[in-house]
C-alpha cells in the first residue's frame, strides 16, 4: 500500500508534497519505505509530542534514518499558529532554498490539511506566490480546501511579504 502523498509544485530541481500522517501499527515500516519510493528526502512532521505518542509514531525519526529521509519536527498546535514568526520564516527559508537545490520534501500533520496547508503555502509565498495563489494550489493538490481556520489564513496573509523575502 502507497501512503498517500500528493504533489503540489515543482520548484526548482526539487518538489514539495504534503500528507496527512504516517500510517502506524505494524504497517509503519511499509509505509516509511513508501514515503522514500515516492522521492522523498526529507519529511516535515508539524506533530506535537503529545500527538506523537497517540499517534503511534515515536520511531518516525528512526525510520526516516533507516530509509535515508532527512526528519525535521516542528510542532504546531493542532488547528494552531506557529509560536514564533522568525523561527517559521527561517525554517521556510531552508525548505524552499533545499527543495529549489533538489531536496523533495514532505510535510504532514495530522491530516495534512491545516497546519500542513499553512506551512506548504508559506514555502510557496518564499518561492513568489502570493498568498491566494499558494493557498489554492495546496488545495488543489491535497483536495480539500486548506488550512483549517480564518486565523491560520490571517496569518499567512499578514506574514506573507516577510515570507517571501
Amino acid at each position: 500500500m502507497r501512503p498517500g502523498i500528493y504533489k503540489v509544485s515543482q520548484i526548482g530541481q526539487g518538489f514539495l508534497a504534503v500528507m496527512a500522517k504516517p500510517v502506524a501499527g505494524e504497517w509503519i515500516e511499509d509505509e516509511f519505505r513508501g514515503i522514500a519510493q515516492f522521492g522523498i528526502h526529507r519529511l516535515v512532521s508539524l506533530l506535537e509530542n503529545h500527538e506523537i505518542r497517540e499517534l503511534g509514531l515515536q520511531t518516525a525519526p528512526d525510520l526516516c534514518l533507516k530509509n535515508q529521509i532527512d526528519f525535521i519536527q516542528f510542532p504546531v498546535k493542532d488547528r494552531g499558529l506557529p509560536l514564533s514568526f522568525s523561527v517559521t520564516q527561517k525554517l521556510v527559508t531552508q525548505l524552499h532554498s533545499d527543495i529549489f537545490n533538489g531536496k523533495n520534501t514532505a510535510i504532514h500533520c495530522r491530516a495534512g490539511i491545516g497546519r500542513t496547508g499553512l506551512l506548504a503555502s508559506a514555502v510557496l509565498l518564499r518561492n513568489g506566490l502570493d498568498a491566494a495563489a499558494a493557498l489554492a494550489l495546496v488545495s488543489k493538490a491535497r483536495g480539500v480546501t486548506v488550512p483549517d481556520t480564518e486565523e491560520q489564513i490571517d496569518w499567512l496573509m499578514r506574514h506573507q511579504s516577510a515570507l517571501r523575502a
